[in-house]
């Protein structure tokens, strides 16, 4: 990336923004992601956008229409699990464009692969974009610096690494993505009190389940002053009341935290609620969380579906709150590998729903199958694969734009009613929600915004009754699907 190529895409925004303002059209290949028929569709058109930019003769404006092109093929990719091709994609992006979007995913890439020379390109990389992030990007100058860092100690800096961290990144420490590299920073930097830190946070995250986690915070907090005292107070009680909130929160509306058991062993942490007694039994709902939400999050929802007689389970995925196991201890286990996350995710929703319908208090009668945040395509994988399901509830889903016309594609195919539930706080999630709704049969989407603040889970809470509107809209606009 240099200066240049970053002030036209600067330029670019800036000129979108206006343009928006004014009702200028977009950029045809931002309008055939909104409107094309299906994935290929689409993809042929930015493959398109991304060739006419390489001519020679193409101007400074073709050529980041171009690397925009190729960074969303790059994401197209990277989510359907092609991942030699979003490479591909995401230097070409780089070489026609560099911005920050797909440097970062570039150097995450090269850091992964792990080689000498991919790592000292990523340097390289992380290195120029921190500089650049110091002069006019602010908002983007601690993701910048914490790849220097995390390069750098790759490179085996790892004093180097510490002092970015120190000097730049550390408001990233709590984000799952990071703890852990900063983790591994702190203590080849030999910051006893950063390592001991970092070790207590991702300790009580894994809630036990590492062990070698677990032992290295013991090891660091023996070396602290308190000792063993120290990692009572910080670990062993942080993950009890993790623990108690949890199961606070589903006895408190009449419902228990269970443990159910895939097929490869997995131990999925579920919240089971039973409809209240003395409701009209109506169709049990199987909602998967996301791990940036809190669990109780979802307390408006599930308190406004049993009240109505609707059985709610929430299932915690893999790596997020008490579904942890070798190999998947927290999303950050599941970086690079979002498309085998959301495969996994689909075939452990389906146990769940399997093994759940064998109980009376879920028995019988098709599904709602709710999904929150980025988990929105397990919900479209469910209606795909299964006869069961009457409805999808997403709850402000995080789809990237340019699969808005395969799902599109996808719901026309399976006519599966579709309810997108966003607030204010959550506005590419209704623009997602728009996209899908457009040529989709006539009210098989609908879209509704709370108008209240909320994010995740919680756009219910802050308007319960948005709750009632949606049950309203599954009891009253579906007769057919009780």
């Amino acid at each position: 990336m240099n200066l240049r190529s970053l002030a036209l895409s600067a330029s670019l925004l800036l000129f979108a923004a206006t343009a928006f303002a004014a009702a200028i059209p977009a950029p045809p290949y931002i309008e055939h992601m909104w409107n094309g028929r299906d994935a290929a569709d689409v993809r042929a058109f930015l493959a398109r956008t991304a060739a006419d930019g390489e001519s020679p003769t193409a101007s400074a404006e073709a050529r980041l229409d171009a690397g925009d092109a190729a960074w969303w093929m790059s994401v197209q990719d990277a989510r359907a699990g092609r991942a030699d091709s979003a490479f591909a994609q995401l230097r070409r992006a780089m070489r026609l464009r560099g911005d920050f979007d797909e440097a970062f995913a570039l150097v995450d890439v090269l850091a992964r692969r792990g080689r000498k020379a991919d790592l000292v390109e990523a340097r390289a990389i992380a290195g120029d974009l921190a500089q650049q992030a110091d002069l006019s990007f602010v908002r983007r100058s601690a993701e910048s610096h914490a790849r220097v860092a995390w390069t750098l100690h790759l490179l085996g800096r790892s004093d180097s690494a510490l002092a970015e961290v120190r000097e730049h990144a550390g408001v990233l420490t709590r984000r799952p993505t990071w703890t852990r590299r900063f983790l591994d920073i702190h203590l080849a930097g030999g910051d006893l009190p950063g390592a001991w830190r970092t070790a207590a946070m991702v300790a009580v995250r894994r809630r036990g389940a590492d062990a070698r986690v677990d032992s290295l915070a013991r090891s660091l907090a023996a070396r602290m002053v308190g000792g063993g005292e120290r990692f009572e107070s910080t670990v062993t009680l942080g993950i009890a009341r993790a623990v108690e909130t949890e199961r606070g929160f589903a006895a408190g509306l009449g419902g228990a935290v269970e443990t159910l058991v895939t097929k490869d062993g997995f131990p999925l942490q579920v919240f089971v609620f039973p409809a209240m007694p003395g409701t009209t039994r109506r169709a049990p709902i199987l909602v998967t969380v996301a791990a940036s939400d809190t669990i109780t999050a979802s307390d408006s929802l599930v308190a406004g579906a049993i009240a109505a007689g609707h059985p709610v389970a929430l299932l915690a995925p893999r790596g997020a709150f008490g579904s942890l196991a070798r190999g998947s201890y927290g999303p950050e286990d599941w970086l690079g590998r979002e498309y085998a996350h959301r495969v996994a995710t689909t075939a452990d929703a389906a146990v769940v729903m399997d093994q759940l319908a064998k109980r009376a208090a879920f028995a019988g009668g098709p599904w709602i199958v709710g999904a929150v945040g980025e988990h929105a395509p397990v919900a479209l994988e469910l209606a795909r694969s299964r006869r069961d399901v009457s409805a999808l509830l997403l709850i402000a889903p995080r789809v990237p734009v340019v699969d808005a016309a395969e799902w599109r594609d996808r719901l026309r195919t399976v006519g599966t009613p579709v309810f997108v539930q966003v607030s204010p706080e959550e506005p590419e999630a209704l623009e997602f929600g728009d996209l899908i709704a457009r040529d989709t049969a006539p009210g098989q989407v609908r879209v509704v915004d709370s108008g209240e603040p909320g994010r995740g889970s919680a756009v219910f809470r802050g308007a319960p009754f948005s709750v009632r509107r949606f049950l309203v809209w599954w009891r009253d606009g579906l007769p057919n699907r009780r």
